[in-house]
């Protein structure tokens, strides 16, 4: 197997069981038979990339993301939760301004 088919398929089963879905719903949301969702995640197939772009967005993923090794998953797992962190904070802190600013200004 050739290493993008095969980062494919881990790639496509790690995030479909992330997820909880079986192989019959992923097959579903993307509109493709099950037996072609089967053949993905054995390596036995590649997809085009309509049908990637399909299957990335069911799996809430970009298409490039499809291509990862494990610790690139790590470094985006890591980064989304610093993203989290970063919005949480900066609402709060506008919160807590905005209501420093009204109590001084007497609003």
């Amino acid at each position: 197997m050739v290493k993008v088919e095969e980062l494919l398929a881990v790639n496509l089963k790690f995030n479909r069981v992330r997820l909880g879905f079986s192989q019959a719903r992923i097959a579903e949301l993307c509109d493709l038979p099950v037996a072609y969702i089967k053949e993905l995640e054995n390596g036995k197939r590649f997809p085009s990339a309509e049908k990637l772009e399909r299957i990335s967005e069911a799996l809430g993923v970009k298409p490039y993301e499809m291509l990862y090794e494990g610790d690139e998953w790590e470094a985006r797992d890591s980064r989304d939760n610093l993203a989290g962190l970063y919005l949480e904070l900066t609402e709060k802190i506008n919160t807590l301004l905005d209501e420093t600013i009204h109590r001084r200004l007497g609003f």
